[in-house]
């Protein structure tokens, strides 16, 4: 896409790509020239008008230019320090920024912000947290500026993957919701990407399905940002093997990097790298309202439990972790009952629900 814009002399155009010049048009307008050299979303693309000032850095050979207003331009400089710490977690994590012939740009708005595709807008009040307050509730969101990493994030989901069907669209806001924990994990530690993550549980409506009516326009619910996460958090403990787990979203990004794709896609490759079939699971999860519950029925006498799924999907299975939190037993329940012996009353067997988006029922 090319973007030129005439504005008033004395503003600026800021807007998607990589800037390719201005022109003094001769009539009291001024038009800046704009290209952008990837596919791009039409909901991506920004015009920002302003009376910006410029400054910039570098995180390694990617440009970062920042837009703000003159009277913001300390808190700005104060706080888009954080965006070399954010490229260094996702590239960890994904590999290189994925619009790098158009460099990323911040560029401040009279909103709170938005993910446009090399312009990302930016209107957090220069603090972290978003909007002046713990995004999450648990002490960790006012570590980091929630706008700065949560809409960039979209530059890898939603920007350069995207939702061919706007039904999909957890694709672009359940993994950047995902994104912002691994962002806690690799910069704070497991555990508080753990007490990251279930705190979005609190956020969760299950009022209706994640995925609505395809070729509809249908707006999903705000829970294929927190359900999504949650979701995608479960899909790394099924795996159980973090190291696997890891090199599996990396090349799960990088396979389909500058593509439209649909839940299919994303079931279809999880299912054929980890050899387990997913999609009852997947089903379950963005497809039907309600979670999964685990039912576990005690004997004490006998010493044994018997354990199922209650779920919507009839071939929902899901390996779980049970028993003491020192050292984990997995159990592989169906929806179809099964026992196994346990020396543990029904108050001391417990289930790892901090891993899993689950419900327990006990009896």
């Amino acid at each position: 896409m090319e973007i030129n814009v005439a504005v008033p002399n004395g503003l600026m155009d800021v807007s998607n790509g990589k800037f390719m010049g201005k022109k003094d048009l001769g009539d009291g307008y001024t038009r800046w020239d704009w290209k952008v050299h990837y596919p791009i979303n039409n909901y991506d693309v920004a015009l920002n008008i302003g009376n910006y000032v410029h400054f910039d850095d570098k995180f390694g050979d990617l440009p970062l230019d920042y837009y703000v207003l003159p009277e913001d331009l300390e808190g700005a400089k104060r706080q888009f320090a954080q965006v070399p710490g954010m490229m260094k977690t996702y590239y960890h994590y994904f590999g290189e920024y994925p619009f790098k012939k158009d460099g990323y740009k911040l560029i401040e708005v009279p909103y709170a912000g938005m993910e446009h595709q090399s312009a990302v807008a930016y209107g957090n009040h220069f603090h972290n947290g978003y909007l002046d307050r713990d995004w999450t509730g648990v002490g960790i969101s006012p570590r980091f500026d929630f706008i700065i990493i949560h809409e960039s994030g979209h530059e890898w989901f939603g920007n350069a993957i995207t939702a061919a069907d706007k039904s999909d669209m957890w694709i672009h806001e359940g993994w950047t919701t995902y994104l912002e924990c691994l962002y806690v994990e690799y910069n704070y530690g497991h555990e508080d990407e753990v007490k990251y993550v279930n705190a979005l549980k609190k956020k969760v409506k299950n009022d209706r399905p994640i995925i609505t009516a395809r070729g509809t326009n249908a707006e999903p619910p705000q829970d294929q940002y927190f359900k999504g996460a949650l979701f995608i958090n479960t899909l790394r403990s099924i795996v159980d093997d973090d190291a696997r787990w890891f090199a599996l979203i990396h090349d799960f990004y990088q396979h389909f990097q500058y593509q439209n794709i649909m839940i299919e896609d994303v079931e279809q490759y999880f299912n054929q790298q980890t050899g387990m079939n997913l999609t009852p699971v997947f089903d379950q999860y963005l497809r039907h309202t309600a979670i999964p519950t685990l039912e576990l029925k005690f004997d004490e006498p006998a010493g044994t439990v018997q354990y199922r799924w209650q779920a919507d999907e009839k071939d929902f299975a899901m390996p779980v972790r049970v028993g003491l939190k020192e050292h984990w037993e997995m159990i592989h329940p169906t929806t179809e009952w099964q026992t196994m012996k346990t020396p543990l009353t029904k108050d001391q067997f417990d289930v790892a629900t901090d891993l899993y988006y689950i419900n327990v029922y006990k009896q």
